[in-house]
């Protein structure tokens, strides 16, 4: 008798149910983690020629009242290879629409926030960088095949803002000759300016929502 009340009353007033909370799918997201706060990030990259040190320039901390993660960049970094922070790689379902959103606050730099989409490299052998990762103990080496781009936060900002988009990740990709499905999914933090001088840019609140289910999901099931 309860589930059929409740079922009416979900017909009744369906936004109840759009209204439901969604479930951030990155893993530690705001570096509030009491043993490790940095648990699940991935800020040392030593087979990137540009970023063999950024582990370094990475370190948790606390900006008005948001923990975070701050990237330091020693003088004569920020205008050439820059610093970054990428989150855990997590299973993306092809042909999926998502929202990203994260707070940064850039301080004394500029910064660039992207989506990344990863498959199984069917060439593992070839060099590792920013398009072909290694292997890990939760996945193969992945080879990139999406990218969406998020608007720039404001530059050299002493204040907190958020930025977010909506993008929908491709049912198949193609990878060395090979058709195939994305696999999983990332977000990258870079920071970087045109500048000699050394400082600091915060980043916390990445945020990545399924907001509507890819074609196979939605498609009715064939009777066997």
């Amino acid at each position: 008798m309860r589930f059929l009340i409740l079922l009416l009353a979900a017909l009744a007033c369906p936004r109840l149910v759009a209204q439901q909370p969604q479930a951030n799918l990155i893993p530690n997201p705001d570096f509030s983690d009491a043993k490790n706060p940095l648990a699940g990030w991935r800020v040392d990259f030593p087979f990137e020629s540009f970023y063999t040190n950024n582990v370094k320039y990475v370190k948790a901390d606390n900006q008005q009242g948001k923990t975070c993660a701050a990237v330091v960049l020693p003088p004569g970094i920020a205008g050439n290879q820059g610093g970054k922070v990428e989150t855990a790689l997590v299973k993306v379902e092809p042909g999926a629409t998502y929202r990203v959103e994260v707070d940064c606050m850039t301080f004394d730099f500029s910064a660039k926030l992207e989506v990344e989409v990863w498959s199984h490299d069917p060439k593992p052998d070839q060099k590792r960088g920013i398009f072909r990762i290694p292997a890990a103990d939760d996945h193969p080496a992945m080879a990139m095949c999406y990218r969406a781009q998020v608007p720039d936060p404001p530059a050299a900002s002493k204040k907190w803002s958020t930025t977010g988009r909506e993008f929908t990740v491709p049912e198949t990709v193609t990878i060395s000759g090979e058709d195939q499905k994305p696999e999983y999914i990332s977000i990258k933090a870079v920071v970087y300016a045109a500048t000699p001088n050394g400082g600091k840019s915060y980043f916390t609140n990445f945020h990545l929502f399924k907001i509507k289910p890819g074609a196979a999901s939605t498609a009715p099931s064939t009777p066997q």
